[in-house]
């Protein structure tokens, strides 16, 4: 016999000692080359405010949640209590299990272990509808996450495309709980309670994505990257598996050897899930193969301004290029093209300064012409490679601009590729196609994923006030993290069940804003407080379940603010949110171009190479090898710098600077204020306003047009639920499970409980007296969006033939519905944690 079987047989309480000796058989039998780590305790969650009953799991408000007892009877406001008959949590300290003990009801708390079954419920809190009516709603639910997981099972079963987490980091610093208690550095068992903390939740985590297509991501740090590894190995064994490294601090956090300046995202691929390929590999410094001015930039390809630049640009010279285009400025779009002008004949002064008319003008108010006539910027605006800019309040004109012909061939040959139309604006969107499809790298190195600007900064800019949250993720990296799974999924679900601050949702509604989707998140969070403000609240008197402890807690006091606010655009009492968005799509802009007179040196005196590289030495972006022999000025398609250095050349000049559109800093050598001046303007009219690429910006004070729904998770009595009578508590399960389409419906205040519910605006209806079929049918007749119909029966033949009348009457304009047995699919989901048969019929079954 070993030590530990003698040890064993050494116990006196024999529930006890067969336990020991069980435990210990499946350990040594189970122990195998890899991750081994102690199956802990059952987590235990305490219920505040739930009713004692007889036969429930009890502990002390004011002693260790780990001892428990089990109520055996309730008599004027004292219960007697036994220790639990399966010895799940002995108590050394206490008497016998066989001795009863005695407490006040309002000294206990019902407890909940995790296994047991229980009947859950969402009880709702508040919401904020700033989106349209008929859209999906995203979902924030208060609860411990294991139990909101369970829920989730039952409502969304197969059904996500991304889970994004973000757990604890287990760094020791008493940010997160075990059973109710801190785990800090100074407990040794501290990483295997976080991964027995975490298999539980991957576990039915799992349950929920997609298995052909879902994606799990799990982001951590170096404290647990490696035990995570092999937990997501050992879980998901069949699924494939990549770690992406993303710079979150380049300043680098010391630790006394290295800067730590990362942390990691564990992407899990379940089936043929993949990865959306973009412009952007998110560590590259350039694009390849393309010119390095577009590589500088990122951006898109240029669109050239239509007006015509250069002194020959003149109606006289060339009357055939000036006429009207006229402007839809509702749309912000030309509405149509005019005829030139005879020769000779100018505009009719009503025609002039109105934003409903183009002409081509110059800064000093001269008339330019167009670079194209009238037919061909017709057939260009077909194509779509016309666009409206802004208008210019200076020359009280607008800027206008198209795809010339150099970007014509290019679409031609197939460099660049039409992205896509847009309807509204009438012109297309363009990208060269050596960037369109670029695979993600497993290093991100981002300014934008900067967790202290764009994680704590950004956060006390929505909330108002700083230390909200402690180490909130940078909007960005989370944003690029989902969106390269969902990229390409505009009606993605996504779930988030360690939310924290809510970046996720944030992260998801900017998607949305960015490309149209409907993607659709769905938010978990606890209302814990940090352990120094719990401590700081008991010393006031106050305790869980109070509600001034409530309000400080991690959901009420940050995720629902934050989620509330950047929906709305602005805070609760009426100020908007500074500051922009950037979408990660990039726009031009007109910027002004530089010219920069250089009175201090004569021109005369610059009669050597050698002193004009002496010049060229105080310019930055024009090298002095550029200097060749006594050249009158320099002009390079590879600087973006020029610069004259005898003015009586400009005008050859200004004809070598036509169409060098990327140059944007000029320098004229003249001592001259009056020359300067004339030749600047000519400089600004032959080029116009410089356009550059810059990210896309979206006002925060904007907000979201997006719906949000928030849910505190409560407990249902069983016999409740089997008895018919919970369906007012079940209704908020019902809507979610049809896809949370429309406002939540309620039933008003003392109403009974209908015979038939067919909400309006929603997708879903409901049978609560199976004998009124024919009324369900006759409510529903001419529906063409519904996704589920749910009827309340306890007879499985009699639903399968209910079902099935269902599915013959409504299928054809409602493909793909579902047909659910209430209340029976309920209750089995919830049993004992384990699946059980029921009936199931969708476009071909019904479920039970």
């Amino acid at each position: 016999m070993s030590a530990i079987h003698d040890l064993i047989a050494q116990v006196s309480d024999p529930r006890l000692r067969e336990r020991l000796s069980a435990e210990w058989a499946t350990a040594s039998q189970d122990k195998k080359f890899g991750l081994v780590f102690e199956d802990h305790l059952p987590e235990l969650l305490p219920l505040y405010g739930v009713k004692l009953r007889r036969g429930d799991l009890v502990c002390r408000k004011l002693g260790p949640l780990k001892e428990v007892w089990q109520v055996r009877t309730l008599r004027d406001g004292v219960a007697t209590c036994i220790k639990p008959q399966d010895g799940a949590h002995p108590d050394e300290a206490n008497a016998s299990a066989s001795t009863p003990v005695v407490f006040p009801v309002d000294d206990l708390l019902v407890v909940r272990e995790f296994g047991e079954p229980i009947f859950l419920a969402l009880v709702p809190i508040d919401a904020v509808a700033n989106g349209p009516a008929d859209a999906p709603w995203h979902t924030l639910i208060e609860a411990d996450n294991y139990h909101a997981l369970q829920l989730l099972t039952y409502l969304y079963e197969g059904q996500v495309d991304c889970i994004y987490i973000d757990p604890p980091y287990n760094t020791g610093a008493r940010d997160w709980k075990y059973n109710n208690d801190y785990v800090d550095s100074n407990d040794s068992w501290r990483h295997s309670k976080w991964l027995a903390f975490m298999e539980k939740r991957l576990k039915l985590a799992k349950r929920l994505l997609k298995p052909d297509t879902g994606v799990l991501i799990v982001t951590i740090d170096e404290h647990e990257v490696h035990h995570l590894g092999m937990l997501l190995e050992s879980l998901f064994p069949e699924v494939f598996r990549q770690l992406v490294t993303i710079v979150i601090n380049q300043k680098g956090v010391e630790q006394g050897r290295f800067a730590r300046v990362e942390e990691y995202a564990c992407y899990c691929f379940f089936g043929e899930s993949a990865v959306s390929e973009g412009a952007d590999d998110l560590l590259s410094t350039r694009l390849e193969g393309v010119s390095s001015q577009v590589a500088a930039s990122s951006g898109p390809p240029r669109w050239e301004r239509l007006q015509r630049g250069g002194n020959n640009a003149t109606p006289e010279a060339r009357f055939g290029l000036f006429y009207p285009i006229y402007i839809d400025r509702i749309a912000k779009r030309i509405a149509s093209v005019g005829r030139p002008l005879p020769k000779g004949e100018m505009p009719a002064s009503d025609t002039l300064g109105i934003e409903s008319i183009a002409w081509p003008i110059r800064r000093d108010g001269s008339y330019a012409t167009w670079q194209v006539g009238p037919e061909t910027l017709e057939r260009l605006i077909d194509r779509g490679f016309v666009r409206l800019g802004g208008f210019d309040k200076k020359r009280q004109t607008w800027t206008i601009l198209y795809l010339g012909s150099k970007a014509q061939q290019q679409i031609a040959s197939g460099v660049l590729q039409i992205v896509r139309r847009d309807e509204h604006l009438g012109c297309v969107e363009v990208a060269y196609s050596n960037t369109q499809q670029r695979s993600l790298k497993t290093v991100w190195h981002r300014s934008l994923h900067d967790s202290g600007m764009y994680g704590s900064g950004l956060l006390k800019s929505i909330i108002g006030k700083a230390g909200a949250f402690s180490f909130p993720k940078s909007l960005y990296s989370t944003r690029d993290a989902v969106a390269a799974v969902v990229g390409c999924r505009p009606q993605a679900l996504i779930v988030d069940f360690f939310a924290g601050s809510g970046t996720t949702l944030n992260a998801v509604n900017l998607i949305n804003a960015t490309d149209g989707g409907q993607r659709r998140c769905i938010l978990v969070t606890n209302n814990e407080v940090s352990a120094e403000e719990a401590e700081n609240l008991r010393a006031r008197g106050l305790q869980p379940s109070d509600s001034d402890w409530e309000a400080v807690g991690i959901c009420r006091s940050v995720t629902w603010p934050r989620s509330k606010f950047t929906i709305r655009g602005q805070r609760d009492d009426g100020t908007a949110l500074p500051g922009d968005y950037l979408t990660g799509k990039s726009v031009e802009r007109e910027k002004s171009r530089h010219v920069t007179q250089i009175g201090f040196v004569d021109p005369v005196t610059l009669d050597t190479p050698a002193k004009k590289k002496q010049v060229l030495a105080l310019i930055d972006g024009l090298p002095q090898t550029l200097v060749k022999d006594l050249c009158p000025f320099i002009v390079s398609e590879d600087h973006k710098a020029s610069i004259l250095f005898d003015t009586a050349a400009s005008g050859d000049w200004l004809e070598a600077l036509a169409d060098q559109e990327h140059i944007s800093d000029f320098f004229i050598v003249t001592p001259i204020k009056k020359l300067f001046d004339g030749l600047k303007e000519q400089v600004v009219d032959l080029l116009g306003p410089l356009l550059v690429s810059e990210d896309e910006k979206r006002p925060m004070g904007a907000g979201f047009a997006a719906n949000l729904a928030y849910f505190k998770l409560d407990f249902l009595d069983k016999e409740r639920v089997a008895l018919k009578r919970a369906f007012r508590e079940i209704l908020p399960l019902l809507w979610l499970k049809a896809g949370a389409v429309g406002a939540r419906p309620e039933l008003p205040a003392g109403a009974a409980e209908p015979i038939v519910f067919v909400p309006e605006g929603n997708n879903f209806a409901v049978l609560l007296d199976e004998g009124r079929l024919t009324k369900l049918l006759q409510s529903l007749s001419g529906r063409s969006n519904l996704s589920h119909v749910f009827i309340v029966t306890d007879a499985d033949e009699s639903f399968k033939a209910m079902a099935a009348e269902v599915l013959d009457t409504l299928r054809q304009e409602n493909p793909g519905l579902q047909v659910v047995q209430l209340y029976r699919d309920y209750l089995t989901n919830f049993m004992i944690n384990k699946r059980q048969g029921g009936t199931t019929v969708a476009a071909s079954g019904a479920q039970g």
